[in-house]
């Protein structure tokens, strides 16, 4: 009988997490008090981004960035003792400039998403919006902590809004 109950809790687990988004987008928006070219220079050259990401705080953190670092192609590699960040990579993949930026991020060698950024020139400000879209098509835990962390992504997108609109004034 008790085998057929962790039988079942598992074909359950499994069955529900088919049924969770495979890809999930978490965005947030900001009217930033800088002119659209500085906040798209703030944030589409990576020497910059020690200012802003709110990773950055992690002490065992190591970061290492490409030869060229606002450009198509351009790396922002890095290496954490913290379990959650581990090693990765964000790369520029796209810049339409003065309004968008795309890159795609990876842990470890696998590919788990993009972030977009948009920076709209309106008269007298900005408007930015930040995108992050996780990949979990492969990874059925990861669909489950995605759901869990949804909000925890979302209040870190807009506190690194907020440090990025104060760098651009």
């Amino acid at each position: 009988m008790l085998i057929w109950i962790l039988i079942s809790t598992v074909v359950l687990y499994f069955l529900i997490g088919l049924v969770l988004p495979a890809t999930t987008t978490i965005a947030s928006s900001i009217k930033t008090s800088g002119r659209y070219d500085v906040v798209f220079k703030t944030i589409k050259d990576f020497k910059n981004w020690e200012q802003w990401a709110i990773w950055n705080d992690d002490e065992t953190l190591n970061i290492m960035l490409s030869d060229t670092t606002n450009k198509i192609g351009s790396r922002y590699r890095w290496r954490s003792k913290v379990k959650e960040l581990k090693d990765g990579l964000i790369v520029l993949k796209e810049a339409e400039e003065g309004f968008q930026l795309l890159y795609h991020f990876y842990y470890g060698k696998q590919k788990r998403g993009h972030i977009l950024f948009n920076v709209e020139d309106m008269s007298n400000y900005s408007f930015t919006t930040c995108s992050i879209t996780i990949n979990n098509k492969k990874k059925i835990f990861a669909r489950y902590f995605t759901l869990l962390v949804k909000k925890s992504i979302r209040d870190n997108i807009d506190e690194v809004l907020l440090k990025i609109d104060k760098l651009s004034v």
